[in-house]
């Protein structure tokens, strides 16, 4: 055993590095460790890992390439799962499109040592096919940098939906089977009956069979995350003609007072010259309790105010004491609709939590407000004394759906990351708090 056996035997390795490397595009936004530092992980792994490599070949003078590749593919999807906050689907469905790119690169090589070694077998080693189908991974990371960001990114950001995500996982699941299991053993066997145009029209298809499928999973998830967002936009505005019809109400109400006060001020006089103070007072009591309360004010943005009224008034019927302290400017950098997203959905799981809330005061305290000309902070408390669940990422359960993430807290973290914020969630004696931070 040379030197150079044992650096040939290497090579087929390394195609696991711009593997490794497609899988950080799509969740680099994701990523619990700075991008420096984990780099230099990703290194020290590789080190070890093709350390390790060299035992079994040196064991059994032979070279076990794709089986020490599928074992190590676990492993390292473990490491993947642990450097990200993505749920375990997510992530995983990125680990396999890095296969599926990979099982695309293993045809590649197969293809040159079919082209120049028609008497060869899939098992042989070829310096050339081995170059060119590291040269393709190389390529394929810079065409797919941006696609991978802008699209696989945005889905795994925006779509938390666990069980569609083990349902995509098939896909690159059955490409990758399906190119393992067609590569010829003998590649003379191609030319000896005639299918190497078959041979480069299967995975042909194959590969644009696979593409359109990655399309239309796209396109599906976003028609789905952009008619959840006109969803609740709908929610809002629905909230502020609610709201816009009890300030027509309250200003009939009004006008209706301001012309009958004039006759109120009348039977007042009368009494109170007669000196029957305790008809008077009776009187007052209920002249008082026939005007309706006026309606508050609690900034100066109209829809932030309609959201913030609702969610009053429904605590109040409830007898849930609330303390609302929010100043949103109406000018802002930060759009009112997705301020509005964020209030109505944290307002609307705390608003749940407290009515159905047995041992605990119920309450709800809310302050947001503007510390610079581009940033904002939120915090909102209230009680619970259900169990708090999370998954292995971080992601908080919901309490009304079994087994399922809350869906409003993603909608508010989906706002959060495109405002470049950050959100904490903090429990604590029974006190749920959730803190946030927006600039522009």
């Amino acid at each position: 055993m040379t030197f150079y056996d044992i650096f040939t035997y290497l090579c087929t390795f390394t195609i696991i590095i711009p593997l490794a490397v497609f899988c950080l595009f799509p969740v680099i936004d994701h990523l619990k460790t700075p991008i420096c530092h984990l780099l230099i992980k990703i290194s020290l792994v590789f080190v070890c890992y093709f350390v390790l490599l060299i035992i079994p070949y040196m064991i059994f003078q032979q070279d076990l390439g794709n089986i020490l590749v599928f074992l190590a593919v676990p492993v390292f999807f473990y490491l993947f799962q642990k450097e990200t906050n993505l749920m375990l689907p997510a992530s995983l469905f990125v680990m396999l499109t890095a296969c599926c790119l990979g099982s695309l690169s293993y045809v590649i090589y197969h293809t040159f040592g079919v082209i120049f070694h028609p008497h060869g077998q899939s098992t042989e080693f070829y310096p050339e096919s081995m170059i060119a189908q590291l040269i393709f991974l190389v390529f394929a990371d810079i065409i797919l940098y941006k696609p991978a960001r802008k699209y696989l990114g945005w889905m795994v950001t925006n779509f938390h939906n666990a069980f569609v995500w083990r349902i995509a996982c098939i896909f690159p699941c059955c490409f990758t089977f399906l190119v393992f299991t067609y590569i010829p053993h003998n590649y003379y066997d191609i030319y000896t009956y005639h299918d190497l145009h078959v041979y480069f029209s299967m995975m042909l298809t194959l590969l644009v069979f696979v593409f359109l499928l990655y399309v239309l999973f796209y396109t599906i998830i976003h028609s789905y995350v952009e008619n959840q967002h006109i969803l609740e936009e709908q929610k809002i505005l629905e909230i502020q003609a609610k709201e816009y019809s009890q300030l027509s109400q309250h200003v009939q109400e009004t006008r209706e007072i301001r012309h009958d006060f004039r006759h109120q001020i009348t039977v007042i006089s009368g009494l109170l010259n007669q000196g029957n103070y305790e008809e008077l007072k009776e009187y007052l009591s209920q002249y008082e309790s026939s005007i309706s309360l006026q309606t508050k004010i609690y900034c100066r943005q109209p829809a932030v105010n309609a959201i913030l009224s609702h969610y009053d008034l429904l605590c109040a019927q409830d007898k849930i004491k609330t303390k609302f302290a929010v100043d949103f400017p109406t000018l802002s950098p930060i759009s009112s609709v997705d301020f509005c997203i964020v209030l109505g959905n944290l307002l609307e799981n705390a608003y749940l939590e407290c009515k159905t809330l047995q041992k605990y005061e119920k309450f709800i305290h809310l302050k947001a407000r503007q510390t610079s000309p581009g940033a904002f902070v939120l915090l909102i408390e209230n009680p619970y004394e259900h169990e708090i669940k999370k998954t292995d990422s971080g992601f908080f359960l919901s309490s009304r759906r079994k087994n399922c993430v809350g869906t409003g807290l993603k909608s508010v973290t989906a706002i959060c990351k495109k405002y470049d914020g950050h959100l904490s969630i903090e429990t604590d004696n029974h006190r749920f708090k959730v803190k946030m931070f927006l600039q522009c």
